[in-house]
């Protein structure tokens, strides 16, 4: 029977939840890359989070090393 590879569970970010304005660790539910319509600039890295108090889905800068979740 093969074996299941082993993922790295994802870091937490540290985010500011809109909803609420506090400051929260949270890990994203997905990442993805936002490129800019014009050329020759780096797109910036994108997770969505859910907030935990309210349950509202929000986006947020992630870092850029951070990797993509789909």
């Amino acid at each position: 029977m093969p074996r299941k590879k082993k993922t790295a569970k994802p870091k937490p970010v540290k985010v500011r939840d809109p909803t609420t304005g506090e400051e929260v660790e949270l890990v994203p539910i997905k990442v993805w890359l936002l490129a800019p319509k014009s050329r020759g600039r780096k797109g910036v890295k994108i997770g969505l989070f859910k907030s935990p108090k309210t349950g509202k889905p929000f986006r947020a800068k992630v870092p850029d090393d951070y990797p993509e979740i789909k």
